[in-house]
């Protein structure tokens, strides 16, 4: 693959190569990207993957989500499910889902503040994650979601601490989804009723954009609990200090 390689079929879609990680080294390219559903992955993206081998793909919509809109599977990837979304129906990060009446009387930044609050904790899904970040079967990690925004965005969060990431680091590459998914926006939008309220429109915008305050809320979370990004990793999810070594020889350049 070459380097800065995005599927230009695929909403929202970038890698982590270039970026740097442990003691100055750099992410290895074209080896770990993000990116929304592969839906609709084209006919092109689709030959272009195909080329290469240990691809795993971790989608992390529930089975819901994934059956209305399943991805298009590329030939020789091993396909993971493993839902992110919080156990607490408070909060749901399914959120093209939502309905124009729920979206109008909806508190957008209260809300994602709280599933940003939430999505760090007790979520088998960042497990499936750290494991296959160490298997030797997996030399190429897609990790998505619907748009690639909140799940996603932890889950890449993780992805990039493990590997030494600054924070400044994780909040740019969070930040980069702004406009990125502009098109799924309107799409969705058109398919709306005509008399759709104004403000179910302005918050489905919002709830489709990114904030910093929002991973933010995450991060505070964590330190609220556990005093650091490293105690969570370890005693949440059980990352050792050689897991947290064997991530970095694998993924990073020597």
């Amino acid at each position: 693959m070459e380097h800065n390689t995005a599927l230009e079929s695929v909403a929202n879609c970038r890698q982590f190569g270039g970026l740097i990680g442990a003691e100055g080294r750099k992410i290895i390219a074209d080896r770990l990207f993000r990116c929304s559903a592969l839906n609709t992955i084209s006919h092109q993206d689709i030959h272009y993957l195909a080329q290469y081998s240990g691809i795993t793909i971790l989608d992390y919509r529930d089975q819901y989500e994934a059956s209305l809109h399943p991805d298009q599977r590329i030939p020789g990837a091993s396909y993971v499910s493993t839902p992110a979304n919080p156990a607490d129906i408070d909060v749901d990060a399914k959120v093209v889902e939502f309905s124009p009446e729920g979206l109008a009387a909806l508190e957008v930044d209260t809300f994602m503040v709280t599933l940003y609050q939430k999505l760090p904790f007790n979520n088998p899904a960042w497990q499936q994650l750290i494991r296959t970040l160490c298997s030797d079967d997996c030399t190429i990690l897609i990790q998505h979601c619907a748009v690639g925004k909140d799940r996603t965005g932890i889950g890449s969060a993780i992805t990039l601490l493990l590997l030494g990431c600054d924070e400044a680091t994780i909040f740019e590459d969070y930040l980069a989804t702004s406009g990125q998914l502009d098109a799924i926006v309107e799409e969705t939008l058109q398919r709306w009723p005509a008399d759709a309220n104004q403000m179910a429109r302005d918050n489905f915008r919002r709830l489709l954009a990114v904030d910093e305050s929002w991973l933010a809320a995450a991060f505070t979370a964590i330190r609220q609990r556990y005093g650091s990004t490293q105690r969570w990793l370890e005693q949440e999810y059980g990352v050792t200090e050689s897991q947290r070594l064997a991530i970095q020889a694998k993924w990073l350049e020597n």
